[in-house]
């Protein structure tokens, strides 16, 4: 009885840690549509910087099918490229992780999209949005809690993004976006 309870709770322990799809994880509220303006350049990547202590990159590649992928890594800006080349090598095992995945809709002069975050509650869909200052240059002004379908957690923001010309990207292919 002993052993079987043992077991028991081992199994309990082992499937509340592991994250998958549930359904308490969020949903997008803006749909996979195809890009197919030239608002935005996608022949390439975008990246955001930022310092808290140490050097970040926000590398975003934003692909033709309307999907998003966007991993952090640190380094400095000299090494965007190595950067850039290092998250093509990591691709492979991202590309089954849920909160590197997401969609993007533009319109206009308007960016929006939305990722998933992992969290103890499942995965959270949170939702950027911007304005495109050109091809290569764009700002987020805005994040928010995408929760059910609304919007909660409204935040003021101020991300620049630029565009940085690379090849080969790595394919939108992730087991989360069909």
């Amino acid at each position: 009885m002993k052993k079987t309870l043992v077991i028991f709770l081992i199994i309990m322990v082992l499937s509340c840690c592991t994250k998958t799809h549930s359904t308490k994880d969020d949903f997008f509220t803006i749909q996979k549509t195809p890009y197919i303006g030239d608002k935005l350049r996608i022949d390439g990547f975008f990246y955001q910087k930022w310092d808290n202590g140490a050097k970040y990159l926000n590398i975003t590649f934003f692909y033709k099918n309307g999907v998003v992928f966007q991993g952090n890594s640190a380094g400095h800006m000299s090494d965007l490229v190595e950067q850039a080349q290092q998250t093509l090598l990591n691709h492979d095992q991202k590309k089954n992780i849920k909160s590197f995945w997401g969609l993007f809709q533009v319109d206009d002069n308007k960016i929006i999209y939305e990722r998933w975050e992992g969290s103890q509650l499942g995965y959270l869909v949170y939702r950027e949005e911007g304005v495109i200052i050109n091809d290569t240059t764009f700002v987020m002004t805005e994040i928010s809690r995408v929760n059910q379908g609304v919007k909660t957690e409204i935040k003021p923001i101020e991300r620049m993004y630029y565009f940085k010309e690379f090849s080969p990207k790595p394919d939108s292919t992730n087991v989360f976006i069909p």
